[in-house]
């Protein structure tokens, strides 16, 4: 009997600990859209509380296809890439109304641009050139929420990074030889893709 009362006692302390910690931490989330460079768009998701989040956003570069013809030679261009990023970030209300961020990101971003080119004065012989870049990397998250009420936050963030390039280039010639090259190099800083701007819906 004596033990069961502390049994109760321990668990009773512990569902006040877990209630307390919950009201001292409310669960917030957000869902909504990311811009980069206005020619990137993506999906952003976060949950946490409101002084820190696990971030998770999604980003798609615009692909394009086009058709050109010069002379006797035809070519065709695509271009597509995406990128995927997991991280945490920690806010500090500022005034009733801003959050300043700050935090880090592991991203990987892919991305692939084709052509494919005839000559039609030479028997109809074609040739084709690949490009394949990969981007795995760490970036920092520096910015601001500006929160129209509760729910809809307008965000902006620059993202210093550090990253690993791999570029692969393949080729197929007019006798069908293929041939492959790689290159790899590091980059660090900031591009014209480290400001991205974001509007969601917090619930």
């Amino acid at each position: 009997m004596k033990n069961m009362r502390k049994l109760l006692l321990f668990i009773s302390i512990i569902g006040l600990s877990a209630t307390t910690f919950a009201q001292e931490n409310p669960k917030q989330r957000e869902v909504g859209i990311s811009f980069r460079n206005f020619d990137s768009f993506g999906l952003t998701f976060k949950t946490g509380t409101e002084k820190s989040a696990w971030r998770f956003n999604s980003l798609l570069t615009n692909g394009t296809n086009s058709n050109n013809t010069l002379d006797s030679v035809s070519s065709k261009l695509s271009n597509f890439g995406f990128g995927v990023g997991i991280g945490k970030e920690f806010r500090k209300k500022i005034t009733e109304h801003l959050e300043f961020r700050y935090g880090a990101d592991v991203s990987f971003n892919y991305s692939i641009a084709k052509s494919n080119s005839n000559d039609l004065s030479y028997l109809d012989e074609d040739w084709s050139v690949i490009h394949k870049y990969y981007y795995p990397g760490i970036n920092l998250v520096l910015g601001f929420n500006y929160l129209f009420n509760e729910k809809i936050v307008l965000g902006a963030e620059i993202l210093p990074m550090f990253s690993y390039h791999t570029h692969i280039n393949e080729s197929v010639d007019v006798n069908d030889v293929l041939t492959k090259e790689s290159t790899s190099s590091f980059a660090y800083g900031l591009s014209n893709t480290s400001i991205q701007l974001s509007l969601s819906y917090r619930f």
